[in-house]
């Protein structure tokens, strides 16, 4: 596969461990990490989330230039996140305690992130999709689940699509002179505009074609709808499930 052109939220497929989990273990064990590092009070703690993390991603044998080019969209959050926190600060501390806790803020939301991104990287959507439709069918009585879960699976397939289509048509526009990346930030918002425009004409091509291929297969028709590869709960996951909870007792007791 080739790596260069990975984008946001793409699935990248290697034979590792974390691939190989079930879709609802990498779920439970994703909420528990983040609700742990969510408590995360000071460096030392996240030191050792820091170092979890190294370890998840040594486990899923996904190389780390493919992370840091597909969370590149998540850096403009970050600045902002420290910015805001630097401003909301300044007038209580003084400007290098700001700057830290400042620091310390930012840097826990972009583990937080990569966390996150890890679960679409090493999890096909239609597997997600099963594995969140699996979590929700206690709610099925009020929750149309199956519904919910084809949404979610067709937003995680697209995503990366439509990130795709939008480079092409930003180095289309480049190279026919367009400057995307100069001027003040009114004049980058308007020189945007004719990418907007056939990047929603693609949206909407796509959105027709899966229409039709969901009518022509009779999505819907079923009460119950069947799966190719059913989710097989095995002993790797519960022990997943167990190594995350421990990492998550140690975030918060450190």
């Amino acid at each position: 596969m080739n790596f260069s052109n990975i984008t946001f939220g793409q699935y990248i497929p290697r034979n590792s461990i974390i691939h190989k989990l079930d879709p609802r273990a990498k779920l439970l064990g994703l909420l528990i990490l983040v609700s742990a590092v969510f408590t995360i009070k000071n460096f030392c703690a996240f030191a050792l989330s820091v170092l979890a993390l190294l370890c998840v991603i040594r486990a899923s044998k996904i190389p780390a230039k493919s992370i840091v080019k597909s969370s590149r969209p998540l850096l403009f959050l970050i600045v902002f996140t420290f910015a805001f926190n630097m401003i909301a600060l300044i007038f209580r501390y003084d400007f290098r305690s700001a700057f830290l806790q400042a620091i310390f803020t930012s840097s826990r939301l972009l583990v937080l992130m990569i966390y996150a991104l890890l679960l679409p990287l090493t999890t096909t959507p239609l597997e997600l999709a099963d594995g969140i439709c699996a979590l929700m069918q206690p709610f099925r009585k009020f929750l149309p689940v199956n519904d919910i879960s084809m949404m979610l699976g067709i937003a995680l397939r697209f995503i990366p699509l439509l990130m795709q289509e939008a480079d092409k048509i930003m180095k289309s526009q480049i190279s026919r002179g367009a400057k995307l990346d100069q001027g003040n930030i009114f004049q980058r918002v308007r020189a945007f505009f004719p990418v907007l425009i056939p990047l929603f004409v693609i949206i909407f091509r796509r959105a027709d074609e899966v229409a039709i291929a969901m009518e022509v297969r009779g999505y819907g028709n079923a009460k119950i709808r069947t799966r190719r590869k059913p989710l097989i709960w095995k002993f790797q996951d519960t022990f997943a499930i167990i190594i995350c909870a421990i990492l998550a007792g140690i975030f918060t007791l450190a």
